[in-house]
């Protein structure tokens, strides 16, 4: 079959798929101790529902602890005697209720709001995006700008929650670990700690430093100690090379059969995000000497830093910002019991991302081209059977929507996380020459 005729036959399949109204995603399936994401599609896909629905917003977060709490419900509206609550507040109290186990009167479509995300989350076993969307929903409102490098106040700042040792074990997560501290690599390298950007970084760096002294400061340079154990402080000071870790590789071992869309505890808490290399104990040795040829006569410092030790730490932004030339990001569809994944409109957010050259994708050896754009339908709640159960109607959720519950609750904070600081001894020890300098000496 030819390429065209090939192209051909993908374009009616996938108009017939339309045509019966339903849309292939992405779910997971237990077998034995293992979970697989597994695609659904044709007459197994999943049916958008037609109610002009979107993911509801009436639940409210705990209050601060220096708000007064919300005050009750009034009892007194519905008529005397009658014992009933008004339609009104019936449809909210019944939105706001936490009951997952009660289906005989559904709702059409049922509903779901946004606290109860990570109830979704846990049910997935996914733990750690669980408490981050928690910390998110219960804390002041707060943005974070994608592009900001000051030191963040600390009420936003969350150091103590993620593990190193976690993140390695997602994924291809490991082999951009491995690749920012092999010593064998060439100094050209992209985003390994002895290439020659990541030492032109610690020139700069510990010269800054070695001047803050006024060339005082020799022998052993702790650096966490010399920061005050302020993280944030030694990030600025004394980071020099980062290695970014894309979502593809975040969710690389996954058993599914579409590379790069699938879901774990770490893609779904912070997706992509970078691996940072900062000095974590350096031994700095100042020469004094003087020259008398040329006149005339100087006083001569030459400082070199030797670092022994370096730390690996994972920093990322829990925030919900999008780029004002893109779509807002698909986070998948959720309800309480999980998250699926429409495939179409994931495939158009990878593609949005530029993570693959626009208009395609590939999928092992074979190159895909993805020719139609995403259903609208699919940015509303999706029925993955045909009953309109709880645990089988799911709802779309983007960035956008975390925003909007932002503006209307004035709650949510977007925060910074760092992981734990895993010190490393270098195999091969990095010395930074920080040059000479000299002045005139005069009696």
């Amino acid at each position: 079959m030819s390429l065209f005729d090939q192209l051909a036959d993908r374009v009616s399949q996938y108009q017939q798929q339309l045509k019966k109204g339903r849309y292939p995603f992405l779910a997971t399936e237990t077998s034995g101790l293992s979970r697989a994401w597994v695609l659904k599609q044709h007459a197994d896909g999943c049916r958008p529902v037609k109610a002009q629905a979107s993911i509801a917003m009436d639940k409210s977060p705990p209050p601060l602890d220096d708000e007064p709490p919300e005050p009750a419900p009034s009892r007194t509206s519905a008529p005397p005697g009658t014992g009933n609550t008004p339609p009104a507040t019936a449809q909210k109290s019944r939105s706001s209720q936490v009951d997952d186990d009660d289906d005989d009167e559904e709702d059409c479509p049922p509903p779901f709001d946004m606290l109860d995300l990570p109830k979704g989350m846990e049910a997935m076993g996914f733990k750690y995006a669980a408490y981050c969307a928690r910390r998110w929903f219960n804390g002041r409102a707060h943005v974070i700008p994608d592009k900001s490098d000051t030191m963040f106040d600390e009420a936003f700042v969350d150091t103590d929650s993620l593990k190193l040792s976690w993140v390695l074990g997602f994924g291809d997560v490991r082999k951009h670990y491995d690749w920012l501290l092999d010593s064998e690599l060439e100094s050209t390298a992209h985003e390994n700690i002895y290439n020659i950007e990541a030492r032109k970084i610690l020139v700069n760096k510990l010269k800054k430093f070695v001047t803050s002294y006024d060339y005082q400061y020799v022998g052993t340079l702790d650096t966490l100690a010399n920061c005050g154990n302020d993280k944030q402080l030694l990030h600025k000071r004394f980071q020099f090379q980062f290695a970014d870790v894309p979502m593809l590789d975040v969710v690389a071992n996954l058993k599914t059969a579409y590379q790069g869309v699938g879901m774990n505890d770490l893609a779904a808490a912070i997706g992509n995000f970078s691996l940072y290399a900062a000095i974590a104990s350096a031994e700095i040795r100042v020469a004094r000497y003087n020259r008398y040829d040329p006149a005339p006569w100087r006083h001569c410092l030459h400082a070199t830093v030797t670092i022994t030790h370096v730390y690996v730490y994972v920093i990322d932004r829990y925030s919900f910002n999008d780029p004002a030339s893109s779509a807002s990001q698909y986070l998948g569809h959720w309800n309480r019991r999980g998250v699926i994944i429409a495939l179409n409109a994931a495939l158009a957010d990878v593609i949005s991302s530029k993570a693959f050259p626009e208009g395609q994708f590939e999928l092992g050896n074979d190159a895909r081209y993805y020719l139609p754009s995403i259903p609208d339908h699919l940015d509303k709640p999706v029925d993955i059977k045909s009953q309109l159960r709880k645990s089988e109607v799911f709802y779309p959720v983007r960035n956008r929507h975390f925003r909007q519950w932002r503006e209307l609750k004035k709650r949510g904070g977007d925060f910074v996380i760092y992981s734990d600081f895993k010190r490393i001894k270098l195999a091969k020890p990095i010395v930074v020459d920080l040059g000479e300098i000299c002045w005139e000496y005069k009696r």
